[in-house]
């Protein structure tokens, strides 16, 4: 008997590996992952829905880190830690970068800003970059968005920025389609909506720029 439990311990815990593989501190072959305290999205874009936008965009990020499996993230109790010795205004002036410390053993700190979000007519050529869709102009318009993504280096006593960017992602959509994909969320059809898509897109070019942070991984 104690040999069956043996193997179905060994069993359970090799299944669940890749989903908590951003609780493993280190690549297959050994080598440490970046340690990276994502903080929760800011949200400063002033779009309203009827659900908390920055909470699921953060866990999207978040989960798709995971998947990914080339960073170690820590549990969100210890960026809860963090966050609590730190102000929203800590987080976003850049004026003075030694409150980013309180999220030590991290090795670096991302935050992520949305500071646009909107829908503006359709213009054909007039938005770029774009992702077109088999739309007549006639009955498209353009969702777009754009992130501030920033990354603090904080090995060490003196935090550092180390990427600073603006990620635009625009998206010709259907009139009306918004509408439908708010009407949508919380069912299954909400995760083929036209929101969910373009949120999807966002979020990955949001994790494709933070897993960037392996570059920068040698002092």
């Amino acid at each position: 008997m104690k040999w069956l439990l043996g193997i179905l311990c060994v069993v359970g815990f090799c299944g669940c590996k890749p989903q908590y593989s951003d609780f493993f501190p280190y690549h297959d072959d050994g080598t440490p992952k970046p340690n990276v305290a994502l903080v929760p999205l800011i949200d400063e874009s002033g779009y309203k829905l009827p659900w908390d936008n920055a909470k699921e965009l953060t866990a999207a990020v978040r989960n798709a880190l995971m998947k990914d499996g080339q960073l170690f993230l820590p549990r969100d109790a210890e960026i809860q830690k963090g966050l609590s010795a730190c102000t929203k205004k800590d987080l976003t002036n850049f004026r003075d970068l030694m409150p980013f410390l309180y999220f030590q053993p991290a090795h670096f700190v991302v935050v992520i800003e949305l500071v646009e979000h909107k829908v503006v007519p359709y213009v054909r050529g007039h938005t770029k970059p774009i992702f077109l869709a088999d739309i007549h102009h006639d009955n498209a318009e353009v969702l777009m968005m754009k992130v501030r993504l920033r990354v603090v280096d904080i090995r060490g006593g003196e935090p550092k920025v180390i990427r600073q960017e603006i990620i635009e992602s625009n998206h010709m959509i259907r009139k009306g389609a918004l509408a439908e994909s708010e009407a949508e969320h919380g069912t299954k059809a909400y995760e083929t909506s036209t929101l969910n898509i373009a949120y999807q897109r966002l979020v990955r070019s949001i994790t494709d720029s933070i897993e960037n942070i392996t570059s920068y991984t040698k002092r």
